[in-house]
């Protein structure tokens, strides 16, 4: 379809292949929007994009005075280049949705509905969010995918000084049953390692990990043996650096 040419002193350009008008893009740094921007120059009838993973998607606000707003300045550089529709999976807050314009969302219930397919017997099984944030969307999942079992949320804060983490869950027995932590975004899995920790103090079953974008190559080993089994997408196209058999990368894009 396209083309990318590399210089020696790294300088690309993009050649168009054959035209198109919708288009999977994946935006996993600032060169690969400026190579969006390129490619758009260079076939202006690319009026549909579909971005997996949205780039910058978790520095959503201005959270000090003197740092930049990312997820702004990405969503302006898109926004620049005048798509009739952007299309995002699973983004972690409305923020990336109310700041590009023409913009439509593709959620976690497909997903979830292969995740549930692969762990099979799930009518032993909790849906639980790692944080209050990640409730309300849990809810709306349970209603689309039509869950008909429990589901919670644990809740966390971050000292402003220390940073320290304290998370808090307030079910104390889950009576065997299993538990399914269904969440947007995993980096090295310092959250999910902790929550797993008290829910194995809880009378917990099988303990599995549902996370739409897994962002880095190398995200901590301990996931893949705390967890029975860790579900990706493989929303950011980039090969893990996992070892054993607690990883499962379900493969799943969204189609337009």
């Amino acid at each position: 379809m396209y083309k990318v040419t590399s210089y020696p002193d790294k300088g690309k350009y993009i050649t168009v292949e054959s035209n198109f008008t919708e288009l999977q893009y994946r935006i996993n740094s600032y060169e690969d929007l400026f190579l969006m921007k390129s490619l758009k120059d260079a076939n202006p009838n690319w009026t549909t994009v579909f971005i997996p993973c949205m780039f910058q998607q978790q520095h959503d606000r201005r959270f000090n005075k003197n740092e930049s707003f990312e997820l702004k300045l990405v969503c302006d550089f898109i926004n620049s280049l005048n798509f009739e529709r952007v299309i995002i999976f699973h983004p972690h807050s409305d923020v990336a949705s109310a700041l590009l314009n023409n913009c439509e969302i593709v959620d976690n219930s497909r997903f979830i509905e292969k995740v549930l397919f692969k762990m099979k017997n799930f009518e032993n099984t909790v849906l639980l969010s790692a944080d209050a944030g990640g409730f309300k969307p849990l809810i709306k999942l349970a209603n689309v995918i039509e869950w008909e079992n429990d589901t919670y949320s644990a809740s966390k804060s971050r000292d402003a000084e220390t940073h320290k983490l304290t998370q808090v869950l307030d079910k104390q027995d889950f009576e065997g049953k299993d538990i399914l932590i269904v969440d947007d975004i995993c980096v090295k899995g310092g959250t999910f390692l902790g929550l797993a920790k008290m829910l194995k103090e809880r009378n917990c079953g099988k303990l599995f990990l549902a996370i739409s974008h897994l962002t880095v190559e190398d995200p901590n080993p301990e996931l893949f043996t705390t967890f029975d089994r860790v579900f990706t997408t493989n929303s950011k196209g980039i090969d893990y650096k996992v070892e054993g058999s607690g990883h499962d990368k379900v493969g799943f894009v969204p189609e337009i």
